[in-house]
């Protein structure tokens, strides 16, 4: 509340509204806040009185001072607040942790990245890579990425079946490296 007592309600223009409804806005301060404990940012507290001053300025231009101000006032800033609510920055701002709850949820999360078998899976990887051609790791990293053959191929300027043959053949090298085509051979011959 201190915040907007600094400040005053602008109008479209950047100019202030006029006294009797500034007055009115707030005065339905405290109420805006009972009413809405979700909207606890300042700048949006701000945002939600200057568009029902909008709305209201904009009816007393077309229709002459309103009667019953007060009410009216308090309609319109509680139409806008509730569409606020609606907006998904706002949702996110409710569903979102403090700090202090965040690093305990954080805690207790696994993650995929820089895991342990992550990390070792990204050494192997490199190291695979060390043995290959420059062509050959350069169609390995876009498939390990989800790049499909003939996105490929049409970055690199060839034919689907000239990067098809090139990550077979490089497939082929890394179960050399890795030995899978040695023991596969000796369950089949065994």
């Amino acid at each position: 509340m201190e915040y907007l007592g600094k400040l005053s309600l602008l109008d479209e223009t950047g100019k202030p509204f006029s006294t009797h409804v500034e007055r009115v806005l707030r005065e339905l301060l405290p109420r805006l806040r009972r009413q809405f404990p979700a909207l606890k940012d300042e700048v949006c507290v701000t945002e939600v009185l200057e568009e029902a001053g909008r709305r209201i300025a904009e009816h007393e231009r077309r229709s002459g001072p309103i009667e019953k101000l007060h009410g009216y006032a308090w309609v319109t800033v509680r139409s806008v607040a509730m569409s606020r609510m609606r907006l998904s920055a706002t949702r996110m701002a409710k569903a979102t942790l403090g700090s202090e709850l965040s690093q305990v949820a954080l805690s207790v999360v696994p993650s995929a990245e820089g895991s342990p078998q992550q990390i070792e899976s990204d050494v192997l990887f490199r190291e695979v890579l060390a043995h290959l051609t420059p062509d050959e790791q350069l169609v390995c990293v876009w498939k390990k990425a989800g790049f499909s053959t003939k996105e490929i191929a049409s970055y690199r300027g060839s034919s689907v079946t000239a990067i098809d043959t090139l990550f077979h053949r490089a497939k082929q090298k890394i179960r050399r490296i890795l030995g899978v085509q040695e023991s596969v051979r000796r369950v089949k011959s065994g």
